[in-house]
């Protein structure tokens, strides 16, 4: 009788921590695996220009600064980034960012010929405009935050302005495929003899493989907690080897 009753209680003791192992390997896969997956890369600029996200390349500073979460930048400084996109021709890049100086003609924004050209996404007087494919409208305000986003999706460009859809325009020509998955921001192409920068402010850039996460702030897990569950599940294998 006492023999059965000890295997019984062994019996549940196992089951129980096998229910433990179980929850424990589900919360560790669940919390490594990325949260938002058509989110590629994000710059948020803690104080330095690594992706947050770890999944690229670092952006490059021509000029400007990093102070309390923001990069700073005035004529003609701005940012690169190299391998940019996953797809160079269906992306969404997304920013928040305000202009400080002026938004009397045009502001260049994301430069996708190598500063080769003048094609690209401008303020022109505070509206969205792709030079030379579309001019989406709009309008910012002049020392005010907002979110742009640029969407490329079977040869069609969409923006959206702090949420909301601007319009859509064909891409036939290719204009926002990038040269060498290189994209430039803020600093205006040589063509126009960099006439077209402006002194401006930027909370984060984030590169999408669609438009499905805009507006989704990245979810990083740090690492510490992930390692504690495993020593968790360490723990809860040599008492189960000890029963």
């Amino acid at each position: 009788m006492h023999k059965t009753t000890h295997t019984n209680n062994l019996v549940k003791d196992r089951t129980m921590m096998m229910r433990y192992l179980i929850v424990l390997v589900f919360i560790a896969v669940t919390m490594s695996a990325p949260v938002h997956s058509a989110l590629i890369k994000s710059y948020d600029f803690d104080g330095d220009y690594t992706d947050t996200l770890g999944n690229g390349d670092n952006l490059v500073a021509s000029g400007g600064s990093i102070s309390f979460g923001m990069y700073n930048f005035d004529l003609n400084q701005g940012l690169r980034l190299n391998n940019a996109l996953g797809d160079t021709s269906n992306y969404a890049i997304e920013m928040r960012l305000r202009v400080n100086d002026s938004l009397g003609g045009y502001n260049k924004l994301i430069d996708f010929q190598d500063l080769s050209s003048d094609i690209g996404l401008y303020l022109h007087n505070g509206a969205a405009f792709f030079y030379t494919a579309a001019n989406f409208g709009g309008g910012v305000t002049l020392g005010e935050y907002f979110t742009l986003a640029l969407v490329r999706s079977s040869n069609d460009i969409t923006a959206y302005l702090n949420g909301s859809s601007l319009g859509t325009f064909s891409d036939s020509g290719s204009q926002a495929v990038s040269v060498g998955n290189s994209l430039n921001f803020f600093e205006d192409d040589n063509f126009t003899s960099q006439s077209e920068a402006f002194n401006g402010s930027v909370d984060f850039i984030r590169i999408h493989a669609d438009s499905s996460t805009l507006g989704q702030a990245p979810v990083v897990v740090p690492e510490p907690a992930t390692l504690g569950l495993f020593g968790l599940m360490l723990l809860a294998m040599r008492r189960f080897r000890k029963h």
